[in-house]
């Protein structure tokens, strides 16, 4: 399997040897706006429920004013075939609010959706608020722990002689972000994220993400991203662990 991830990872060292830009490209760059726009298309190789090799696009909208708020939606759609047979077809939304991200104390508000043909995932809603405690936060350089609460929705397809389900459970939230510029043009970023089930702890969502983004000019990006992914009590016949390993060309204006 190791030798299955080579290729991206390759395709991610390669960018960040030769594409950095120099440390004056950011001077370079144009004051920007409030509103971002930008574009994902990657490769992703993936290992756990599925094995295969596919395409991905991404779509994401964001207000950002540090000083007042912050507002991001971004749209994900994911589909693969392998040997003829439809190995992947999956899509998910997300819309965050986040009051005053500078101060120490910033409230946020959080609504996802998610549909996963190979997880069995008809649809997973969930929405929750809290706050962020920003123990670092500047250009540059972000360090963010995360609580609140979560209810989530979750509709599961029938499959076999498993049945369809539905279920609703109130969770923990809770977040650790971690943002660095290495030099100019080269961010590296971390994020870990556990929710477990109030009504019983052993029910937890799980998730564990890297990523690395090399500029290679002021509106196109490199970033090669590895994701962990656990759901503890998955649908029956489906595993617990999903790991996805994506590089691809990130596009912004």
């Amino acid at each position: 399997m190791q030798r299955r991830h080579n290729r991206p990872l390759a395709l991610g060292f390669l960018a960040l040897a030769l594409a950095a830009p120099g440390p004056d490209a950011a001077a370079q760059a144009a004051p920007r706006g409030p509103w971002r726009f930008g574009t994902e298309i990657a490769f992703t190789d993936i290992s756990g429920n599925r094995q295969l090799q596919l395409f991905q696009s991404t779509f994401t909208v964001a207000r950002q004013t540090p000083e007042a708020f912050n507002l991001d939606f971004k749209l994900e759609a994911r589909y693969g075939r392998s040997e003829h047979v439809e190995a992947a077809r999956s899509a998910a939304a997300r819309v965050r609010f986040d009051w005053t991200p500078r101060a120490t104390f910033s409230p946020f508000l959080g609504l996802d959706w998610e549909y996963d043909r190979m997880r069995r995932i008809d649809s997973r809603v969930s929405g929750g608020l809290g706050a962020n405690l920003n123990l670092l936060f500047r250009e540059g350089a972000r360090t963010t722990v995360s609580l609140g609460l979560v209810e989530e929705y979750v509709a599961t397809a029938a499959a076999g002689t498993s049945p369809a389900t539905t279920k609703s459970d109130t969770r923990l939230h809770s977040r650790l972000a971690f943002l660095r510029t290495l030099r100019t043009g080269v961010q590296v970023e971390a994020n870990l994220k556990y929710q477990p089930a109030t009504a019983q702890m052993g029910d937890y969502l799980f998730k564990a993400d890297g990523a690395i983004r090399v500029a290679l000019s002021s509106s196109l990006s490199w970033r090669t991203t590895y994701v962990w992914y656990r759901d503890s009590r998955p649908a029956p016949g489906v595993g617990k662990d999903d790991r996805t390993l994506t590089t691809g060309l990130l596009i912004s204006w």
